[in-house]
């Protein structure tokens, strides 16, 4: 469990909370991999003794801060505790008041952290939340692809060097056309292979604790076509309203991302650049096995099977089984799901930055 005393000695240090009445929540899920694999445990607390040693020679910025650590007990459990943090903080009319909430876990906290945060802002319209509250997302999970850095020093170093409050967006989706109640991704959000991938990594995950996302991605290459047809994907694709690539294709993946830059399936480097759309065509299992390296280390832009562009909305069409993925949660769909629409939303979730 995190030190509250030290979890405050390091925030109140922080450039962008200069001036605030900080109230901290630690959302902390004792059982990330953070905590309990021994060698990734080791290294988390010696980076946590360096960042408080950091911390020790700057000046406390904050006009106060407390820190409440709270243990997560069950899937779902982060989002109970997010509404409270939520709750309390629209009540508090104390002046320059913040609220930062600490995810301390993998991205499946971080997940359900910025879900409330979502149903708050966008569909019961709290307003306010991008002002009153802040969330530090640590990277103690098996992918942290979701997180405020690769390594908990990248993450902890937000805290004790220069940074700012920006705001960030999420990708809202819609089955059947926006009539049921949307889902929401912060890294990214996908149909096809990689879907099934994280779909079956957290099942194994379950039974065996560990990363076994580049175990299936080499299984996926062998199976995925024999469980789930790849059928012909209809794709719709806009921005700021119009409609820039409209085609019908067997694609074997589609992903969203809150932005350009992103990686999922622990780093790997699916958006490499400024353009947050990938679409990859079905190919042949040889060119598949072949392609691996170049998703993991972001260099698949040349290939002819690979599409790469910007845009703020999707539209997915299609008629076959398919699993959607969003930050690491699975859903199946079937052709009533469909049509399908992903869509960046507005910013409201307020991070710190280096820029």
């Amino acid at each position: 469990m995190l030190d509250a005393k030290l979890v405050q000695c390091i925030v109140s240090r922080a450039e962008a909370f200069t001036g605030k009445v900080l109230r901290v929540t630690v959302i902390e899920n004792p059982v990330a991999g953070g905590f309990t694999r021994k060698r990734e445990a080791a290294q988390n607390r010696r980076w946590l003794a360096e960042a408080l040693e950091r911390a020790d020679a700057l000046p406390v910025r904050t006009a106060s801060c407390e820190v409440t650590v709270l243990q997560t007990k069950a899937a779902g459990h982060a989002q109970v505790l997010a509404r409270d943090v939520i709750k309390a903080a629209l009540a508090d009319d104390s002046p320059n008041v913040l609220y930062l909430i600490v995810g301390a876990g993998g991205d499946g906290t971080s997940l359900e952290i910025q879900t409330e945060l979502a149903h708050a802002y966008l569909e019961e319209g709290l307003v306010k939340i991008p002002d009153r509250i802040c969330i530090l997302r640590l990277p103690l999970g098996t992918g942290n692809d979701g997180s405020d850095g690769r390594t908990l020093d990248a993450t902890l170093r937000l805290l004790t060097e220069k940074s700012r409050i920006a705001r960030r967006r999420a990708v809202r989706v819609f089955p059947n056309g926006g009539g049921n109640k949307p889902w929401y991704a912060f890294n990214i959000a996908s149909v096809g292979i990689d879907a099934f991938i994280t779909h079956m990594t957290n099942r194994v995950k379950k039974i065996f604790p560990g990363d076994f996302y580049k175990i299936w991605v080499d299984l996926a290459c062998l199976f995925y076509n024999r469980l789930y047809k790849v059928g012909e994907l209809g794709v719709r694709a806009y921005l700021d309203g119009k409609e820039i690539i409209n085609h019908r294709e067997r694609m074997v993946l589609y992903v969203m991302g809150e932005s350009g830059h992103r990686t999922y399936g622990s780093n790997q480097k699916i958006l490499p650049d400024d353009d947050n759309v990938c679409g990859v065509r079905e190919m042949p299992l040889i060119k598949k096995l072949s392609m691996r390296p170049r998703f993991k280390n972001g260099t698949h832009r040349p290939f002819s099977e690979v599409l790469l562009y910007t845009a703020d909305r999707l539209v997915l069409d299609y008629a076959n089984p398919i699993l959607v993925q969003l930050d690491g949660e699975t859903h199946r769909l079937d052709a009533a799901s469909f049509p399908l629409t992903m869509e960046l939303t507005e910013p409201f979730i307020s991070v710190l930055s280096r820029t």
